[in-house]
């Protein structure tokens, strides 16, 4: 008959070997990544309507994420989950590392969705377009200098750390500056979605017809549509020609003149800086992200409207490009899961270099100090 004391030691040692047995039993093939509560909200509520995913079905309370959302809601069988991981660069990334810290989640086979709405560059992109990045760029990494004290052969107050002009290239260098994404995985995200079904409103299509007044504004004054192009992250949101022209030409300097600058967000940046470190550990596969943004309001004002009226129209297309990232992620997670067996549980090998600026996930960076032409 077993002592109190030897049945409290066999409990001891069955626990750790009840955990390990658990440590398996939620391995997402795609994790929808959104920032605010807008965006997580979009595919909560929709799912309830559509069917398309349960994510009611079952909530796992991820140690150390956000108090504000410390769930990740997953369907039935754990095969595709969501999580909203709080608004700008910081609370991206502790979410994402509690994420890759939980022991509960095998996520090496995992895909990893990032949706949200972005600002939108008009020489590019419209309301309501959803994009796909091979790029993302951390352009607010830079010297600032207010705008009336900028010297008077400075094209603008933003210049990189380090460094003493805007014609400079690099500076100091961090690591995390620029991402580059797995172009095949991104076209093949791209041929899921459906174009017929973007949504649009009536405030989005007279808005954008303001821009049809100048021809460097083409694509914002036309239809909504999918469009492969290059995200900005910054924590500040920035209105204005003159700005919005620094950070495209940023972009084209950090990525030898490879990234084409469509959209602004917050996140990505960050969320990208926490999966590199996965992916060195051997915790997730980099080149199993895709980052989608949907373009919900200008960088810049349209012919004769200031700045700061631009600035305060970010409402006017927020709820149907809330509806377009539902559509977005929702088509790219069908998609993922349809052809997991035949294509996608083996991985997208990536044809172009994938990783940071330094190659520290191996590899030959194609931008950077050095590599520009």
């Amino acid at each position: 008959m077993l002592s109190l004391w030897n049945l409290i030691a066999a409990i001891l040692i069955i626990l750790p070997l009840s955990r390990q047995q658990h440590l398996a039993q939620i391995t997402p093939k795609v994790i929808i990544v959104t920032f605010f509560d807008g965006e997580g909200n979009a595919y909560l509520n929709n799912s309830n309507i559509t069917g398309e995913f349960d994510f009611g079905a079952q909530q796992h309370e991820v140690p150390f994420a956000s108090p504000q959302f410390p769930f990740l809601h997953c369907t039935r069988g754990g095969d595709v989950c969501l999580i909203t991981l709080g608004e700008g660069m910081v609370n991206a990334a502790a979410t994402t590392m509690a994420l890759l810290a939980d022991p509960d989640l095998d996520l090496s086979k995992t895909y990893w969705l990032l949706t949200g709405i972005a600002g939108g560059a008009p020489d590019q992109v419209t309301l309501n377009s959803i994009t796909l990045a091979r790029f993302s760029v951390q352009a607010s990494m830079q010297h600032e200098i207010d705008a009336r004290e900028i010297p008077k052969d400075f094209s603008t107050g933003y210049f990189p750390q380090g460094t003493t002009s805007p014609e400079d290239t690099w500076g100091y260098v961090y690591n995390t500056e620029v991402y580059e994404l797995n172009i095949k995985l991104r076209n093949l995200a791209a041929s899921m979605i459906n174009t017929t079904q973007i949504i649009d409103s009536s405030k989005a299509k007279e808005y954008r017809s303001e821009y049809g007044y100048d021809p460097r504004y083409a694509a914002g004054a036309g239809l909504p549509k999918v469009t492969e192009c290059d995200v900005v992250s910054s924590d500040t949101w920035f209105s204005g020609e003159l700005l919005a022209t620094s950070f495209a030409k940023r972009v084209k300097l950090w990525t030898n003149g490879t990234g084409v600058y469509c959209t602004t967000a917050q996140e990505d940046g960050a969320v990208l800086g926490a999966l590199a470190r996965g992916a060195l550990e051997g915790r997730i596969d980099f080149g199993r992200i895709i980052v989608t943004r949907i373009v919900s309001d200008f960088d810049r004002p349209f012919p004769n409207q200031s700045a700061i009226d631009n600035l305060r129209a970010q409402s006017l297309t927020y709820d149907s490009a809330l509806a377009n990232v539902y559509l977005a992620g929702t088509s790219i997670a069908h998609g993922l899961v349809k052809g997991w067996d035949e294509q996608f549980n083996k991985g997208i090998i990536a044809q172009n270099y994938i990783g940071d600026v330094r190659g520290t996930l191996g590899g030959e960076p194609d931008f950077g100090p050095g590599k520009e032409t």
